[in-house]
């Protein structure tokens, strides 16, 4: 008996373990409620980060304008297809080496209150932007990683009218890593994506850098921040800038480009700076660029 006692027990525990994991957020919800039950669920993102445990998911029911937040431990963020989880002001996230953090099915715009960036991502650790829109941040970037460390993945993400799209600028000797994929950048002020200042590597796969001033910035200040970009299959037009590297100093900026298509930019390519270099794999296509279409030197032949 006391044997079955103690596996209820146990059972009970889990159970209720399992139910705290998952917190509920929707436009009718309240912030003083039992956010961990679906029918009283929180009102606002910050209230449904505070509710959450420690690797615990917020998930999002019906349509809403939800706030900001800034969120300082692991946990996901989910909002469904076909709901639109309306963010207007900045997300930040701030989170120590062995966290992760994931933002899934996000729209957000911040032509509503001004603010000048999307998400801020100032803490170490991981953070993945997934199924999501960053619109209108017109004053600084759609997704800013400003922590050396850090790892940064966005995935079928559209971006469009902010000054930035996607911006690391960690200006640490530690290196941080940028994964982007599947993506779609239009109509910003500076640069779809943008290394600018900090050891980073940074790839971007398989995604559309169209309609702006720039499409991918890669700038070294110094010998020990090195910045490394790689575009693969992806395609580059209608800039007024297709690909910059520049260096400053003893400064180190390369971008390596392959199965890539860059064309009907006003600059196809531009270098600034003795040293700085975009690298061709040798299976581009380079067509119609008013000015500079030829790559500074071919990096090792495809394996």
């Amino acid at each position: 008996m006391r044997r079955v006692s103690i596996v209820f027990c146990l059972l009970v525990a889990t159970s209720a373990s399992a139910q705290v994991a998952r917190v509920f957020l929707a436009g009718t919800g309240n912030d003083a409620g039992d956010c961990t039950n679906q029918a009283t669920p929180c009102r606002s993102l910050q209230g449904a980060v505070t509710a959450c445990p420690i690797n615990g998911e917020i998930i999002i029911l019906d349509n809403g304008g939800y706030g900001g937040a800034t969120i300082t431990k692991s946990l996901t963020v989910n909002a469904s297809a076909g709901v639109v989880a309306f963010i207007a002001r900045t997300i930040t996230v701030n989170i120590s080496a062995n966290d992760k953090v994931v933002l899934r099915g996000l729209s957000m715009n911040g032509k509503v209150f001004g603010d000048g960036f999307g998400i801020e991502f100032s803490g170490g650790g991981t953070l993945v932007v997934e199924n999501s829109t960053i619109a209108g941040f017109a004053t600084g970037a759609g997704i800013d990683q400003t922590a050396g460390g850090s790892n940064l993945i966005v995935n079928n993400c559209e971006l469009r009218n902010n000054i930035i799209g996607v911006r690391t600028a960690t200006g640490s000797d530690t290196n941080s890593n940028v994964v982007i994929e599947n993506s779609r950048f239009e109509y910003h002020s500076l640069f779809a994506v943008e290394s600018n200042g900090g050891t980073t590597n940074v790839s971007v796969r398989n995604s559309l850098l169209a309609n702006g001033s720039g499409g991918v910035f890669a700038y070294g200040q110094s010998q020990s921040q090195p910045a490394l970009i790689v575009v693969d299959t992806c395609t580059i037009a209608h800039n007024l800038e297709g690909l910059h590297a520049e260096i400053a100093g003893t400064g180190s900026a390369t971008i390596r480009v392959t199965n890539s298509t860059i064309y009907h930019n006003g600059s196809g390519m531009v270098l600034t700076g003795a040293g700085a270099a975009i690298e061709s794999y040798g299976n581009n296509r380079v067509t119609a660029n008013t000015n500079n279409s030829t790559f500074s030197g071919t990096v090792l032949a495809l394996q």
